[in-house]
């Protein structure tokens, strides 16, 4: 079992203290933190990534993990090449053949994203979490991220993340719903 939350309160999180949260993730499934601005989303990352402590509960995740924050995390000044170099453990095709030689600074923020998107999902680790993955994305960027998820997740590797809403996140297979709205 990658992720397991049994009993999580958090005053950040609204929601927990009314309802203490208990969720497993199995590998090969998706967990979206939903919720309204304020309601505990990155809160919820960040107890998971233990840079905060719960009120009470447990929480248990590999200690191998993929994260991406809502800042993408890669180095302006660097090619495509270069970053796929540094962040990637082994060679992987780059989708986007046309940006390898470009400097990611030269991007749009849409561009970027994905760049970052990609990267961390190809990475080796089981479990991937992720800040809010589709900022700055059109709707055809964030179908394709999704299809980028669906696939990582017949790999067997869990992914959990925040987003605002659960409608637009239909065509991601076994998908579970944390709804911080309460």
């Amino acid at each position: 079992m990658p992720m397991q939350v049994l009993g999580l309160i958090h005053p950040y999180i609204r929601v927990s203290s009314y309802f203490p949260i208990d969720i497993s993730v199995e590998n090969g499934s998706a967990l979206a933190i939903c919720g309204a601005n304020g309601s505990g989303k990155t809160t919820f990352l960040n107890l998971l990534l233990d840079e905060l402590h719960p009120q009470k509960g447990i929480i248990k995740i590999p200690t191998e993990y993929s994260y991406l924050g809502i800042k993408n995390g890669l180095k302006p000044q660097l090619t495509i090449r270069q970053q796929l170099s540094y962040f990637m453990e082994k060679q992987l095709t780059f989708p986007w053949p046309e940006f390898v030689n470009q400097p990611y600074k030269d991007l749009s923020s849409g561009q970027q994203r994905l760049v970052a998107l990609w990267l961390v999902l190809n990475r080796s680790a089981p479990l991937i979490l992720m800040d809010e993955p589709f900022s700055h994305l059109d709707a055809s960027s964030a179908a394709l991220a999704c299809s980028w998820i669906n696939a990582q997740l017949g790999f067997k590797k869990t992914i959990v993340f925040t987003h605002h809403n659960p409608e637009e996140l239909r065509d991601i297979k076994s998908l579970q719903v944390l709804d911080l709205n309460g």
